[in-house]
This record gives structure tokens, C-alpha cells and sequence, in this order.
């Protein structure tokens, strides 16, 4: 049996404090031993470990001592390394690619590049091309999420059902062998297969 959550928890808040000022050749040693004390996943022991412990700042308001969490740290903003130019070549070669995750584009545009760049439909430009083969893929999904979010289906059906209609039309769930054997006896449910678009067959 394992520990009880009250002993588990308190042997989690001194093996973090240890965990965490480890060198890199002990951390492995401490979470085989915390592991075999707790019976945590391993997962969810590493989660626990290194999660940073928010500090509470003590303030003195009217006389009186009240406790406040450090403000949180806003999130960094990136420097911007690619031109508008290059995201918009980016954006047209993507397109000709059918709009492909950057994992697979991003390495699939570097191999065609010598041929995409002789095509002035991509407005491709020597510095522009230069910038086009050291992008990464993460830079390529964050610079087209937004193109991505457009893609995306809303609905693939667009049949809308109401109750006043399924009340109008008897519905049977069971059919006995005869029944099933019974030419012309047959029951269909009508479903749109063309995602956003009714146009065309």
C-alpha cells in the first residue's frame, strides 16, 4: 500500500525543494526514490517536481499585514524576424502546397525551392528565398495560424433537425427477419458529404 495523501503530500514539498537544486546526475536517483515512496506516474511525478512554488508577498495596508501573490510576468514578445514580404511568398507557397502542417511543408518547400523560385507568381526575391530556407516549422504554423483558422469546417452536416418534424415521421429501431427480408422495406436518412460548399454535384 501507499503512502496516505497527507504524508504524500508533504513528502512531495521536501523532495522538491531538493529536487530542483540537484545536478542532473542526481535528479534520475531522486525521482527513482520518490517514485518508489509514492507510486506516482512517472509523468505526473516530473510535473510535480519542477512546478515552481509561487511565492505570497506580505504587505502592510492601514496597519494591517495582508498576503499577495506576485503580479504575473507578462509574456514575451517576440522580436519580429520576417518581413511582411516573406510571410505573404510564404503564404502563396503554402497554398500550392495544400496547406500542409510545417513539420511536412516546411522541408518539402526547402527541396522545391530551386524550382519555385524561377515562378514570379511566388514574388520571390534572392533575400527573400535566403529567409524562405531557414524558417522553421514552428515559426511557419504561428506565422499561417490565422490562414489555418479560416480552413477550418464549421459544420459537415448541414441538415438541421427538429423536433416537430421527428414527431411527424415514426421512427422504429427494431425490425423483426421477415420485415428485413420484405422487398421495397427500407429506411434512409438523408446527410450532406460536401463540407462548406452545396454547389456543384
Amino acid at each position: 500500500m501507499g503512502l496516505p495523501m497527507r504524508e504524500k503530500q508533504a513528502l512531495t514539498r521536501e523532495v522538491k525543494q531538493c529536487y530542483q537544486a540537484a545536478s542532473r546526475e542526481e535528479k534520475p536517483v531522486i525521482l527513482d526514490e520518490f517514485l518508489q515512496n509514492t507510486a506516482y506516474n512517472r509523468k505526473y511525478a516530473l510535473r510535480v517536481l519542477n512546478k515552481k512554488t509561487v511565492r505570497k508577498v506580505l504587505l502592510t495596508v492601514g496597519g494591517e499585514t495582508v498576503k499577495r501573490k506576485p503580479a504575473k510576468r507578462k509574456a514575451r514578445q517576440g522580436k519580429k524576424i520576417y518581413s511582411d514580404e516573406v510571410i505573404a511568398s510564404l503564404r502563396l507557397i503554402w497554398n500550392f502546397f495544400w496547406n500542409k502542417c510545417g513539420k511536412i511543408f516546411a522541408p518539402l518547400m526547402r527541396q522545391q525551392m530551386p524550382f519555385i523560385a524561377d515562378w514570379p507568381a511566388f514574388h520571390i526575391t534572392p533575400e527573400i528565398r535566403e529567409e524562405l530556407m531557414t524558417i522553421s516549422p514552428a515559426t511557419i504554423d504561428r506565422a499561417l495560424k490565422k490562414d489555418k483558422t479560416e480552413l477550418k469546417l464549421r459544420g459537415k452536416s448541414r441538415a438541421k433537425s427538429t423536433n416537430r418534424l421527428k414527431n411527424r415521421i415514426p421512427i422504429r429501431t427494431f425490425y423483426t427477419s421477415a420485415e428485413w427480408k420484405k422487398p421495397g422495406f427500407i429506411q434512409v436518412d438523408t446527410v450532406h458529404h460536401c463540407g462548406q460548399f452545396t454547389g456543384g454535384e
